[in-house]
């Protein structure tokens, strides 16, 4: 499958068999009205333990686990979707290529998008399915540790080799706004700065083109690794594929971002423009 689906082409085609379409919105807005035949997955509210190896693996195992409850395997063809392309759809995307699937995409310009091209809605029916840690530890699964970026890889890069990407609002990256949740204030040294939105117009991604000149821009390199991170791991994701759009191929988000990072006071901090 593409990276982005067509909704003109989704809305012309009849249900296919083994296709699934996955609303990753909040489940209240699921139940008011979706797509018909649609599951509502929630990839927002998962958050990584540690970003160590350990961790990486248990977030995989929530993963799959959240995947077999909604009848996703690896012959799925899966289409994710929110309200407009935003920060949930690619993080679903995100994860089901972590179970090494390759048959994913996003709805570009989501459920807005389907809904103007004369696309049927229809009340949700099914439970929300969550994906969350699970109790009482946890099995192995196979996933693609090459998606993912740890903290010891994040602190242990070559800079010439890989960047480093902060898709935060200017704000967070330069230090002047700080979550609560957050134990410091500012940026992981060196990372260079794009805000995710700037990767998307009117709720579809921007052409591969215009994302390229933003990356360059940016300091971004199509020849190097790029790490992205934001907050908690769901805007990365968006960045992500944008730069996949834009023909950068070796790609891995670092999950646990600057929550994480900023928890650890052993870890460097750099703040200011």
């Amino acid at each position: 499958m593409t990276l982005l689906q067509n909704a003109a082409e989704l809305v012309a085609r009849p249900a296919e068999p083994g296709c699934v379409l996955i609303d990753t919105r909040p489940h209240a807005d699921y139940l008011a009205g979706t797509i018909p035949g649609a599951i509502s997955l929630n990839v927002y509210d998962f958050f990584i333990a540690q970003s160590d190896e350990a961790g990486i693996a248990a977030m995989a195992t929530a993963v799959a686990a959240a995947c077999a409850q909604a009848g996703i395997d690896r012959a799925s063809k899966v289409v994710f979707f929110e309200e407009e392309t935003g920060m949930r759809s690619p993080r679903g995307l995100w994860m089901h290529e972590l179970l090494g699937h390759s048959t994913g995409a996003i709805l570009d310009g989501g459920f807005m998008a389907w809904k103007a091209q004369g696309g049927a809605v229809q009340p949700g029916a099914s439970p929300e399915i969550v994906v969350a840690p699970a109790r009482g530890g946890h099995r192995s699964v196979a996933f693609r540790r090459d998606l993912v970026a740890s903290t010891e890889e994040v602190l242990g890069r070559d800079p010439a080799a890989c960047d480093l990407l902060d898709v935060r609002r200017r704000s967070e990256f330069d230090g002047s706004f700080v979550h609560d949740c957050c134990a410091r204030p500012g940026r992981i040294p060196d990372a260079k700065f794009l805000f995710y939105e700037d990767f998307l117009i009117d709720g579809h991604y921007r052409g591969p083109a215009d994302i390229a000149d933003r990356a360059a821009a940016a300091g971004l390199s199509p020849e190097r690794t790029v790490i992205t991170y934001c907050h908690r791991g769901a805007r990365a994701a968006t960045a992500l594929y944008g730069l996949r759009l834009a023909g950068f191929c070796r790609l891995q988000i670092f999950v646990g971002s600057w929550h994480e990072w900023a928890g650890d006071p052993r870890l460097p901090v750099a703040a200011g423009v």
